[in-house]
């Protein structure tokens, strides 16, 4: 099969000739995946700045990992474009319609943006995406959208926005939370770890599931009337910022410790 046809790393900033050498140099970005059905690895190298993470995935498992201390080191991206379809004529068929756009480009708010959109260009081909992973050592914002997928944030010191269905959602900060976050699922269960400094404002709901929430640590506040064994309308230390959970057929956890990297039976890939 095809391997990647093009690779480019998008740079702001500097000369044109400085950015045709940062492309060159960075190994790979903007481009189009035909018929791969190996791993494309991209490597940015690293500005001292934090990375947002945007990603939009047909369908697959995305993770998305930075580092629980200050640390240095590139920003990597491991795309595998994949299907869902047992017969190898229609699996080369339509491996060759599976494309992606991979680009870092500076944001508004003094950092890094790493977006990642992966799709078909089949808009009805439910059956193609790709497997995702970034590792960042400094991770800021998540964002992303897949279906048939995990999500697994880990070590993010910025908000999530997070949207799956057929399997898990699960975020792990040593950072306190205390900006807007959401997470959609359905048929899997959502899990977020936070440490006591966060705060926000809880609105979570599941339907055919249960809502379990432990708070060791920070002032938490759980006395709505509304509140069961699947509606949870609760305040940590006091936040206005809204941290918003909705899940069908799955259900929500929510811990709040010294350190989320010491609690809990998860392996973290």
């Amino acid at each position: 099969m095809l391997t990647a046809l093009t690779a480019l790393a998008s740079c702001n900033g500097g000369s044109s000739t400085e950015r045709i050498a940062n492309r060159v140099l960075n190994g790979a970005a903007d481009g189009i995946a035909g018929s791969v059905d190996k791993p494309v690895y991209l490597t940015f190298a690293d500005e001292g700045l934090v990375v947002d993470v945007v990603i939009q995935n047909a369908s697959g498992d995305v993770i998305v990992r930075g580092k629980p201390n200050e640390a240095t080191g590139e920003t990597t991206a491991r795309i595998e474009p994949r299907i869902e379809i047992r017969t190898v004529s229609q699996r080369k068929a339509k491996l060759d319609e599976i494309q992606w756009d991979v680009h870092m480009e500076q944001n508004d708010h003094g950092g890094q943006t790493l977006t990642i959109d992966v799709r078909s260009i089949d808009q009805d081909a439910w059956f193609a995406g790709a497997d995702i992973e970034v590792d960042t050592p400094r991770l800021g914002n998540v964002r992303v959208n897949t279906r048939r997928g995990k999500i697994i944030v880990d070590d993010n010191r910025g908000p999530v926005d997070l949207s799956t269905k057929g399997q898990e959602i699960r975020v792990r900060t040593p950072w306190p939370m205390t900006q807007p976050c959401a997470m959609v699922n359905k048929d899997a269960d959502i899990n977020w770890s936070t440490r006591g400094e966060s705060a926000g404002e809880f609105d979570c709901e599941t339907v055919g599931g249960n809502i379990i929430s432990y708070c060791r640590y920070g002032r938490w506040i759980m006395v709505d009337k509304r509140n069961d064994t699947n509606s949870l309308h609760a305040t940590l230390n006091g936040g206005k910022n809204p941290i918003v959970m909705r899940n069908v057929d799955g259900d929500i956890r929510i811990t709040i410790v010294e350190d989320p990297h010491n609690t809990g039976t998860f392996h973290w890939p």
